[in-house]
C-alpha cells in the first residue's frame, strides 16, 4: 500500500537500478563469480553512459535481438552510436542474425508480406505464413534472409547468462526482478532496513551457486518438454542437482520439483517410478500421493503405515487433515470398522437481510454495526497484530536468512526453521502477552514506527489505528496468545481461513464473525480455525444470510 507520493522516475532510473543491483552482487560475491562474469560487468562499467543505457534496456527485454529502427529511448541521444561502442566492447553484435526464424520474429505479418511474402494470401495466420517461409526451397530462404537482413539495422545483446547469476545471487532466486527497484522508487513498496552482513549471502560457494543455477535451468526447461512421455520427464530428472549439506533451500525446491514430475508419471501411470520420487521428497503432498498409489496397487498395510504416521507427525495441519481422510479410506479398503470422530459443527444462525447493491460481507457489516464497532478484517487482523508484536523478531538478523534489501521476508519465514531458530526470542516476547499494558504499546509503536513497510504477516490496506485499539481493547491476552501459536505453526497456511467480521460488542464482549451468502459453505481452513476457536472458547460463528423483502432486516 503506497504511504504518501512520489516524483515520477527518472528516465534513466534502470541505469542506476542496475548498478544497484550489479554492484551490489560484484562486492558481495567477487570470490564466487567467474573471470567471464566479473570481465561482463567491469567492461559495461568502463562503457560510455549511452552504451550503458542501451544495454541495460535492451538487456531486460524479452529476446536478444533487436531492430534498430524499432529502437526509440528518448534518454539516448544515438541508438545507431551506443550500438556501435556496444559491438566494439563485444558486449553487443552489430551484425545481423543468420537465423530466418530470427529474422522472421523480428517483423510483424505485415510487414513481412510486404519483403518477401507479396504472392502468399494475407488471409493466412501470422504461424501459418511463417511456417510457409521456413519451409521453402534452400535457395528461396537463402533470399528471404539477404532481404531481411538489408531491412533494418540489428543489435544483438551478448552476456544475458552473466546476467542471470547476478539475479540470482542478489534475489536468491529468478522469480523476482529489479522490477522490485521501481517499486520502491515509486513508494509502493518499503522495506524494513535490517542488518545485511557479509557472511549473510544467499550461496556460500561456487557449487552451491551452480546447483541453484542447474535447478533454475531444469524448471524451465520444464514447460518446454512433451509431458505426455515419460522419457523427457525421466531426463530432466536426471538433469537436477544433486542436494547439499546444509541447504535447505535447494533441498525445498528439489521436494517441489520432484512432487511436480512424480505426479505427472502417476498420471502416465508409472507408478513405481513415480513413488520412487515421491519417497525422495520431505514435501507434501509427497507422502499423500504414496498412499494414494499404494492403495491403488493394493499395498494396504504399506499404506495404513504411511497414513498413520502422516497422522501423528504432519509436516502442517493440512497434511494432517489429509491424513485423517487417507487413514478412514485406508481403513475402510482393509475391512477394518471406521471410528467416526464427532463431525464438528460451528455455531451457526440465521440472517435475513433486505436486499440491496452490497456485497453480503459489507451489508452483514452494516448490520452489525448496530450492536457495536464492525469491521470487515478476514485475514488481516490477527495476522497483523501479531506481524507488529514481533516484527523487530521477524528481522532478527538470523545468518544466511537476508541477503539483499529487498526482502518482504527472512527466506526461512515460511519453513519450521524459522520458529526453531528464533524460539528463544519468541519465547521471551511471548511472556509480554502477561502485561497488556506492554503488549498493546508494543502493537502500537509497531504500527507508528513501521507503517506501510513489507511485513509477511501485517495487511496495511485493512489495518487502521482505531481498529488496533479495539482489538487491543476487546480480545484478552490469552486469546491472543493461541491465536498466535497456530498462527506461527504454519504461516503458510494459517494466515488464512479466518472469518470475515469482527464485532466489538457495546457491552464489552467482542466475536468473530464469518459471513455466508445462498449456497456457500464452509472452505477446510476455516473450519479448522473455527474448530480451534472452539477448543480454546474464542467467541466465533457462522451466519447463513439470505436476502427478505426489501423492508426486512432480523437475525434469525
Amino acid at each position: 500500500m503506497p504511504i504518501g507520493s512520489s516524483d515520477a522516475l527518472a528516465s534513466d532510473y534502470y541505469l542506476a537500478n542496475f548498478h544497484s543491483l550489479a554492484g551490489f552482487v560484484h562486492r558481495t560475491y567477487s570470490d564466487l563469480l567467474t573471470d567471464a562474469e566479473t570481465a561482463w560487468y567491469t567492461q559495461l562499467c568502463d562503457s560510455d553512459i549511452s552504451s550503458q543505457q542501451l544495454y541495460i534496456r535492451l538487456l531486460t527485454r524479452k529476446g536478444s535481438v533487436f531492430r534498430v529502427g524499432k529502437l526509440s529511448y528518448p534518454e539516448i541521444s544515438s541508438v545507431s552510436c551506443a550500438r556501435a561502442a556496444l559491438a566494439k566492447t563485444q558486449l553487443a553484435s552489430d551484425q545481423p542474425p543468420e537465423s530466418l526464424s530470427v529474422l522472421l520474429a523480428a517483423f510483424t505479418k505485415p510487414e513481412i508480406h510486404k519483403l518477401i511474402a507479396q504472392d502468399m494470401s494475407a488471409s493466412h495466420s501470422r504461424a501459418d505464413l511463417v511456417d510457409q517461409l521456413l519451409n521453402a526451397q534452400p535457395q528461396r530462404q537463402a533470399e528471404y534472409v539477404r532481404t531481411l537482413q538489408c531491412a533494418d539495422e540489428w543489435v544483438t545483446v551478448r552476456g544475458h547468462q552473466h546476467w542471470v547469476v547476478f539475479t540470482l545471487c542478489f534475489f536468491g532466486n529468478l522469480y523476482q526482478d529489479s522490477s522490485e527497484f521501481v517499486l520502491r522508487e515509486l513508494g509502493t513498496v518499503r522495506y524494513e532496513d535490517y542488518r545485511i552482513d557479509p557472511d549473510n549471502r544467499a550461496f556460500s560457494n561456487r557449487d552451491q551457486l551452480d546447483a541453484h543455477l542447474r535447478y533454475f535451468e531444469c524448471e524451465a526447461l520444464y514447460d518446454t518438454i512433451d509431458h505426455r512421455q515419460h522419457e523427457p520427464l525421466e531426463w530432466l530428472v536426471s538433469q537436477l542437482p544433486q542436494p547439499l549439506p546444509g541447504d535447505r533451500h535447494l533441498d525445498r525446491r528439489l521436494d517441489r520439483f520432484r512432487n511436480r514430475i512424480a505426479r505427472q508419471l502417476e498420471r502416465l501411470g508409472y507408478l513405481d517410478r513415480a513413488s520412487e520420487l515421491y519417497r525422495e521428497s520431505k514435501h507434501p503432498p509427497a507422502r499423500e500421493r504414496l498412499v494414494r498409489i499404494h492403495m491403488k496397487q493394493g499395498m494396504l498395510e504399506l499404506a495404513a503405515t504411511l497414513a498413520h504416521e502422516m497422522v501423528h507427525q504432519p509436516v502442517n495441519d493440512a497434511e494432517q487433515i489429509v491424513a485423517c481422510r487417507l487413514k478412514t479410506q485406508v481403513d475402510k479398503a482393509r475391512g477394518m470398522k471406521a471410528v467416526r470422530s464427532a463431525h464438528f459443527r460451528p455455531d451457526t444462525t440465521r440472517l435475513t437481510l433486505k436486499p440491496c447493491d452490497d456485497r453480503v460481507e459489507f451489508a452483514a457489516r452494516s448490520f452489525y454495526s448496530r450492536f457495536g464497532s464492525c469491521y470487515y478484517t478476514e485475514n488481516a487482523l490477527v495476522s497483523s497484530v501479531l506481524g507488529l508484536f514481533i516484527w523487530d523478531i521477524i528481522f532478527h538478523p538470523v545468518r544466511g536468512v537476508f541477503f539483499n534489501p529487498f526482502q518482504s521476508a527472512p527466506s526461512d519465514f515460511y519453513e519450521p526453521e524459522f520458529r526453531i531458530q528464533r524460539a528463544d526470542l519468541l519465547a521471551a516476547r511471548f511472556t509480554e502477552l502477561d502485561n497488556s499494558l506492554q503488549f498493546c504499546a508494543r502493537v502500537m509503536h509497531g504500527y507508528s514506527e513501521h507503517r506501510g513497510k513489507a511485513n509477511p504477516l501485517v495487511r496495511w490496506g485493512r489495518l487502521s489505528e482505531e481498529l488496533l485499539s479495539l482489538a487491543l481493547q476487546f480480545v484478552p491476552a490469552e486469546h491472543w496468545k493461541v491465536l498466535f501459536t497456530r498462527l506461527l505453526q504454519d504461516p503458510r497456511e494459517n494466515t488464512t481461513g479466518f472469518p470475515d467480521l469482527v464485532l466489538f460488542r457495546e457491552d464489552g464482549g467482542y466475536e468473530f464473525i464469518e459471513i455466508k451468502g445462498p449456497g456457500d459453505t464452509l472452505q477446510q481452513n476455516q473450519r479448522r480455525w473455527m474448530q480451534y476457536f472452539a477448543e480454546w472458547r474464542i467467541p466465533c460463528r457462522v451466519v447463513n444470510v439470505r436476502w427478505g423483502t426489501p423492508f426486512t432486516a432480523s437475525p434469525q
